[in-house]
This record gives structure tokens, sequence and C-alpha cells, in this order.
């Protein structure tokens, strides 16, 4: 399957949203969520279905142009691109039923949340299970029509594991619906995300709406064989960069107007503030090259073969967290830069500095990611099956 135009598309459509967003991100801050008229709009244009595949009426967007219409988004709101992000997970639509597939994506508005946190608990009856348990941080759980929830099955009276001695977790898809949704989302960055906790009560799910990322492939092209956590990790990474770029416009701007106190000279001409903006720039350029380039690099040799290697699945991971990183260091730069201008909700270096730091305490962009990717590197087995 080649690429199409969709991902153009999409990244001009991301670009044309902007001023929309904008202009509700108070209101997405002050309810935290998004609101449904716009996230309505963004679904009828497609960007809860980037992922999807075009045999369920999906965009198909490849990996890279994917990560791009993040980045593009979160410059906007990093609420609303991280709400984006996350419908956009799509684990295991691959190994999914087509018919549960067809089911759920066959509504142009649909929108998914999902947690892979494995705090439920899916009891194995007569053609499904039933699924009782409680997730965190399931994030635009408002907003779905359908979740998706990570469950450890459970089968005569514990736990099921499989070959290799480990519990059979697989996620559970049903209607939202069916599920309870408890206001704990009381917190700084990343406020307008709704990440509230999900609770479910004896709720059966049909076996065809269950799939685990160790089940046969439904869909069988080369492109759906891309490890799910390198599909998905590297937005993570985009996002980050998105808000950086933000704070460095922002910091522009405001270098462009403002003489500091007991100053003569503009922001602009602070040989600290030119100093500043150059470092967080190369920070932010360089972390981007590195991401599109790892991750471009992985879909090629995946097009070609069939197969990811392992070391190009570290290189991948690695220049998510790099991306993190850097466009953390890049924010706050320009924060302090900003001096007293950066403290008021007004100012977007304001929210750039909650939400970029709110992005670090992802599992998937830990420390600890280093250490697993530095074994590969070091020639040594992983130690993470999220390689």
């Amino acid at each position: 399957m080649h690429d199409t135009g969709n991902g153009t598309n999409m990244l001009a459509a991301a670009c044309d949203f902007r001023p929309r967003i904008i202009a509700q991100r108070d209101a997405i801050e002050m309810s935290r969520r998004m609101p449904e008229d716009l996230a309505r709009e963004l679904a009828l244009a497609g960007f809860f279905r980037i992922f999807v595949p075009a045999a369920y009426g999906g965009l198909d967007l490849t990996p890279i142009e994917a990560i791009a219409v993040f980045e593009e988004l979160a410059k906007a709101d990093a609420s609303v691109a991280w709400c984006v992000w996350n419908s956009n997970t799509h684990w295991i639509i691959a190994q999914l039923s087509p018919e549960a597939a067809c089911a759920i994506h066959n509504d142009p508005e649909v929108i998914t949340a999902n947690s892979t946190r494995p705090s439920g608990q899916a009891h194995v009856v007569d053609g499904g299970y039933r699924l009782t348990g409680r997730w965190s941080l399931v994030s635009g759980c408002e907003l779905a029509s359908w979740m998706v929830l990570w469950s450890v099955v459970h089968e005569d009276g514990g736990p099921r594991t499989i070959p290799s001695g480990g519990p059979d977790i697989r996620f559970m898809l049903l209607p939202a619906s069916k599920c309870e949704i408890i206001d704990t989302w009381m917190v700084a960055g990343l406020r307008g995300t709704g990440s509230h906790n999900v609770v479910v009560h004896d709720v059966f799910v049909p076996t065809a709406y269950s799939a685990g990322f160790f089940d046969p492939y439904v869909l069988s092209e080369p492109r759906y064989r891309i490890p799910a956590f390198s599909r998905v990790v590297p937005g993570l990474g985009a996002m980050a960069l998105g808000i950086a770029w933000t704070a460095i416009e922002t910091l522009k701007e405001i270098a462009g107007v403002k003489t500091p106190v007991r100053t003569t000279q503009m922001l602009r001409d602070a040989p600290d503030a030119q100093a500043r903006v150059s470092q967080a720039e190369a920070l932010v350029r360089s972390a981007r090259l590195f991401l599109f380039d790892s991750l471009g690099q992985l879909w090629t040799k995946l097009l070609a073969s069939d197969e990811v290697t392992m070391d190009a699945r570290a290189l991948t991971r690695l220049a998510a967290s790099h991306a993190v990183t850097n466009a953390v260091q890049a924010v706050d730069l320009m924060y302090v830069a900003g001096g007293a201008s950066s403290l008021y909700v007004s100012c977007p270096l304001e929210r750039a500095f909650r939400d970029v730091h709110a992005m670090t305490q992802h599992i998937a962009v830990q420390p600890r990611v280093m250490q697993s990717t530095g074994r590969v590197l070091f020639g040594l087995e992983s130690d993470t099956p999220l390689l």
C-alpha cells in the first residue's frame, strides 16, 4: 500500500484548525476537557481516524505523517493534541476482528479512549468475558463513545497465563455508555485532557471485541506489523516539540516589545536572551531531525523486509524520549528569558511550562527508557517487551 495525499491534507487541516483551537484554550483549561463541538469537528475532519486502516474507513497515515499532525496540533494546544494522539493509539486494530473494527469505526464521529494499565479483570464466560475494574489516566474519556481497556484474563478462579508464564493481558472494547467516569483529573499540566478514572462493573464483552498483542494479524500487510510502541510513542516526542515551538515563538514576540525592568534595552537586544533563544532553537531542531529520521528509517525497513530490528526500535524510542527532554529544556530556557511575563496565565509560556513538564511523567518517556535503549546499543538483550 503506497502513501496517499492524506498526510498532506491532514497537516493542512491541523494548521487550519489552529485559530479555532486557540480561541477555545481558556474554555478547555477551565472545563478540563475538550468542548463537544470542537471534538466533533475534529472527528468529522478525520483526526480520530489517522491510524485506522483503510479497510475500516480510516486514513491509514504513515507514522511520519501522523507525528507531523500531532506536532502541529500541539502548537495550538497540548491537551487537544494529546486527546487526538491518545485516540489514535489503536494498539491492536490489525489483530482485532473485522466485525468489531467495522462496527466501531463505521461511525465517522467515533472517538475512542484507552488505558494500558492492566487494572481490570476479564473473567472468561461463554461467548466472551465479564469485565470489572477501575482504570486511571484515561485521557479523553468524556469524549469517547468506545473504551479500550487493558485487562488481565481470569479463568478457573485465577489469572490465566501465557506460554512464557506471564499473565494473559488483553484489550477489552466496550461502549462508553457501559462505563462510569470518576472525576479525578485535578492537575496542573495537560489539564484539558480530562484524564479521569473509568470504572466498569461486571459488563459482558464478546470475544470478537477483545484482542491482544500476541494475537494473529487479521490485516497482514507489512505496514500493520510495526511494533505498537514504535508507532505510538513517537507522538509523545512530536507533541513536546510542538509545545516547544510555541514557547520559542512566544518569546520572540515578547522580546520584540518588552524592555525589562532596570534596563534600557529591549529584551531582543539582551545577549542572554539571544543566547537562550539560539540554544532553544538548536535543541528543538536537532531533536526533531532525530525523531523523524529514526522513525522514517524504521518504517522503510519494515516495508522492505516485513521486520523491524531491535536496534531500529531502540533508536525510535530513544529519539522520542530525547525529543521530550530537549523540548523541556527549550521551554525552560524561554520561560526564564520571558521574566515575570511568563508567570501569567495569559502568556502561552505559562501553559507551555506546565504542559511539557506534565508530559515527562508519561511512562513511555520516563528516564528508565534510556537504560533499556542503552542495553540494546551495547548489544545486550532488551529488558522490556515495550521495545
